[in-house]
């Protein structure tokens, strides 16, 4: 079911809530039918006898063919005004490239590629350490300070065109070293028993993660999609579902489609394909995660909430 902060998740539950409706009433209907004139229920050579194609004039009731096309005509006339919002959120207002936060997604057979445009941090901490730990990655330099804490910790950190390791100790250390900002940059910390308390990866402009894709919570995220051949697989038509917001947008060969949505929430959600696209259509699946914004206006994106 989509989040509850997402116009979707109320539509699910009036279509749901009618569904029952409509279903009852056929399923009561139907047993009736199937129990009340079932074979033997009924003299049969008391029936008319009718023949195909013509149905007998005086049969006709004007106020029970009236009934069964007015009420399912405001039925679905009510539907398409409930899902009207939601038809607004998914396409009639969509965020420019310079609002939002835009990925790139290019759907193969059977495989999601997704590219930044723009430099995106993800940071974790260990939950429960007894001191606190900051760190700074800069152009040259990486800084770890434990404050006045005086532990053993190790940073071992891959950038590129170096890599490397250094102990931190006396509350603090500062690395002097290669780092290029527009390559991939990981940085991991573990403690003396070897247990990770901290982890960096900066994925710069033009860089794609694989497997997963990270987006900031809070912002509106827009992903700007095509389908492409790859290798002797033809591009064919897939469909990039997110369930957590309830939106999906088809992805074309030679045509770029668009989805764009605001996450409220941090977490890890799915990404699947909900087009047919081949044998493997079943494995083309990825996960999208929404790392924490501290400042944001939303509470379930911070990440002292």
């Amino acid at each position: 079911m989509p989040a509850e902060y997402t116009a979707f998740h109320g539509l699910y539950e009036d279509f749901m809530f009618w569904s029952i409706i409509v279903g009852i009433i056929v399923f009561v209907w139907m047993i009736y039918a199937v129990l009340r004139f079932r074979q033997g229920m009924v003299d049969e050579s008391k029936l008319e006898k009718l023949e195909p194609g013509v149905f007998p004039k005086e049969r006709d009731n004007m106020t029970l063919e009236t009934a069964w096309i007015v009420l399912p005509t405001i039925l679905v006339a009510w539907l398409c005004v409930l899902s009207w919002q939601s038809l607004y959120d998914a396409w009639g207002n969509p965020p420019s490239d310079e609002e939002a936060f835009v990925v790139d997604v290019t759907a193969t057979q059977w495989n999601w590629a997704f590219t930044y445009t723009e430099p995106i941090t993800v940071e974790e901490t260990a939950d429960g350490l007894p001191y606190t730990l900051a760190v700074a990655v800069s152009d040259g330099s990486i800084s770890v300070s434990t404050g006045t804490m005086d532990v053993n910790l190790t940073a071992i950190w891959t950038n590129g065109p170096a890599s490397g390791q250094f102990n931190i100790s006396d509350g603090g250390a500062t690395q002097n070293t290669i780092i290029d900002l527009q390559e991939t940059m990981i940085l991991k910390i573990n403690d003396a028993d070897g247990d990770e308390v901290y982890s960096f990866q900066r994925y710069p402009a033009q860089s794609s993660s694989a497997g997963e894709v990270y987006v900031p919570c809070g912002e509106d995220i827009k992903m700007n999609m095509i389908s492409e051949r790859l290798g002797e697989a033809d591009a064919v038509l897939h469909a990039l579902f997110l369930p957590e917001w309830g939106v999906k947008e088809d992805v074309v060969p030679g045509v770029t489609t668009m989805l764009y949505f605001t996450p409220q929430e941090t977490g890890t959600f799915d990404v699947v394909c909900a087009e047919y696209c081949g044998m493997r259509h079943a494995y083309m699946t990825m996960k999208i995660t929404v790392i924490p914004v501290a400042d944001s206006v939303y509470d379930g994106c911070r990440s002292d909430a």
